[in-house]
């Protein structure tokens, strides 16, 4: 029993990552610093920031349609026309036998033009324009959130799969420590000749496969690491000791609640919503080519010759311009049915999202409930694999045990521990998952 304390003793000290009680007070990097790191660091969230900015200039030039405009045009050149000084004579242009470069039957000649106008009616052109524009600014708002959700999710795997890796390196660790002591006391037991040396090879090569596991469980820490370190953007190498604590609460919602929550907080399922709007914008945007168009305009013309020697022209018109599409060969009506289309697949767009948001959740669920009977039952195993250990150990020493009976309960003890950390990161991991799933990660 003193034995079998102590190897329970030893894994409970080894399992420290397993229940969150970290004896070290060294700096540590937690998940919410770490989410914090990847939101500030990130590419993705930097891409979803740049399109929030642009969506603000995409509403801020549609609504600046319906505003006034004014415009300036400059015709400059050379005409056959006389200069405008020449309108005050009755002589013919040009004199005869006077040579003047500007006589060669041309003339220099500018015309300045400012035109002044304000839309008054468009067909609700203007209006749909201004809408849509709205409508996609707040879907590129929820779609830097859905990013973030991804990102957080993403976070939040990738942290937890390091803790997962060191601890599957601490399982193997164990391992080769258990080795160690047992090909020990199978030496010293053969030295005084109660047992043979097929139980000291026996041991060795036990001995060398737990170790090739524990070269494999370092690397694939290091590597864990690496990415994490990747997603939040710090130097690669950073080694800051991470936070070992897991919310290991059971989760007690129903599906239905779970799907009900999705339903009302993905950002996906309101963005469809919105797709389908813009599409009914669409529609009445390219129906309003049906209508006519109404502006304020007001005008002024400056124009002239060079050389002049009189005052040129110049007049202004002020009124109201109306603009009818008789025929254009039914190319609104085109337009009209192309919108008319994508309102279908924004339409059909949102009935598959939520199939697919069902299938989402509904899998997160299980998976949920599947971790976390499984980190129960191989808690239990842990336990019992412990004593079957210590309990083959005292037989072999007692010599009514053999060696390869003690090294199997080591074996199976080394799974049990393995399959415990795998389950419950697996449950942790999957409660992530199906918080994003939901729409409730951030």
């Amino acid at each position: 029993m003193k034995q079998y304390r102590k190897v329970c003793i030893s894994f409970l000290l080894s399992a420290c990552l397993l229940t969150g009680q970290s004896a070290q007070a060294a700096a540590q990097l937690t998940l919410p610093e770490s989410i914090s790191l990847a939101m500030k660091n990130n590419p993705v969230m930097k891409i979803a920031e740049a399109n929030i900015e642009k969506s603000r200039w995409n509403l801020k030039e549609a609504k600046a349609y319906d505003g006034v405009t004014l415009t300036y045009n400059l015709l400059y050149g050379r005409t056959n026309q006389a200069p405008s000084w020449y309108n005050n004579t009755s002589a013919p242009y040009p004199l005869p036998g006077v040579d003047y470069p500007a006589w060669d039957n041309t003339s220099t000649f500018y015309h300045h033009k400012l035109t002044l106008q304000l839309p008054l009616y468009t067909g609700n052109k203007l209006e749909s324009i201004a809408d849509m524009a709205k409508r996609g600014k707040t879907a590129t708002d929820l779609e830097r959130t859905n990013t973030k959700q991804s990102l957080t999710l993403d976070v939040t795997n990738t942290y937890y799969n390091v803790l997962q890796a060191l601890n599957m390196t601490n399982v193997a660790q164990q391992a080769v420590d258990d080795f160690s002591v047992h090909l020990t006391n199978v030496k010293h037991q053969y030295d005084v000749g109660n047992v043979a040396l097929s139980d000291v090879l026996q041991t060795e090569v036990r001995l060398a496969n737990a170790r090739n596991n524990l070269i494999k469980a370092q690397s694939a820490a290091k590597m864990a690491r690496y990415k994490l370190n990747t997603v939040i953007g710090i130097k690669l190498t950073d080694d800051t000791k991470l936070d070992e604590n897991v919310n290991r609460d059971p989760y007690k919602a129903i599906l239905e609640d779970s799907l009900a929550e999705a339903f009302k907080n993905r950002p996906e399922m309101q963005k469809a919503n919105l797709k389908i709007e813009m599409a009914k914008d669409k529609i009445k945007i390219a129906r309003s080519d049906f209508r006519p168009t109404v502006s304020a305009v007001a005008v002024e013309n400056i124009q002239d010759t060079s050389p002049s020697t009189s005052k040129g022209k110049d007049d202004w018109t002020v009124g109201i311009n109306v603009s009818f599409n008789i025929f254009d060969n039914h190319i609104t009506k085109t337009k009209t049915e192309a919108a008319k289309a994508e309102l279908d697949i924004a339409t059909e767009q949102k009935r598959q999202l939520e199939d697919w948001i069902t299938l989402e959740v509904s899998n997160a669920y299980l998976n949920v409930k599947e971790a976390a009977e499984r980190t129960e039952n191989n808690q239990v195993a842990v336990g019992q694999s412990t004593r079957d250990y210590v309990m083959a150990q005292e037989r072999y020493f007692a010599g009514i045990g053999t060696n390869l009976d003690v090294m199997d309960a080591e074996v199976a003890m080394t799974q049990a521990k393995t399959n415990y950390v795998i389950a419950l990161y697996d449950y942790v991991n999957s409660r992530a998952q199906l918080s994003k799933a939901m729409g409730l990660l951030y």
